[in-house]
């Protein structure tokens, strides 16, 4: 008598999962969520852009069932588009606007430690 044969397969699974949101959040990319650790919630975007130069973009972010970082909410940053070379005077505008994106990020940063002291969910 000939057994039968059996194989194990891995299936990926969808279904909708309800999830606390925060005051904050504005939306999420759900086509990027494919697992439950992909699940973020998203703030408004900050870009901040003194005299033509593109300096920082920056959004809150949480990912409460993120495995390999922090399930707090955190302000991503990223980088402008500043790279090049700079006459005297465009070296003066771009100092100008950094100094007005770190004044920026620290009332971003200032608006994180409230919500992580309680105080926007």
């Amino acid at each position: 008598m000939i057994e039968p044969r059996t194989a194990t397969v891995n299936l990926l699974v969808t279904k909708t999962l309800e999830i606390d949101e925060p005051d904050w959040c504005i939306g999420h990319r759900t086509d990027e969520a494919q697992f439950k650790p992909d699940v973020t919630h998203y703030g408004p975007e900050h870009t901040v852009e003194v005299n033509g130069f593109r300096v920082l973009q920056a959004v809150l972010s949480q990912s409460p069932y993120a495995e390999h970082s922090s399930p707090d909410p955190v302000l991503y940053v990223e980088e402008g588009d500043f790279t090049g070379s700079y006459t005297p005077d465009g070296v003066e505008q771009l100092a100008d606007a950094l100094t007005a994106a770190a004044d920026r990020l620290r009332t971003l940063g200032r608006d994180l430690a409230e919500i992580l002291d309680g105080g926007g969910q």
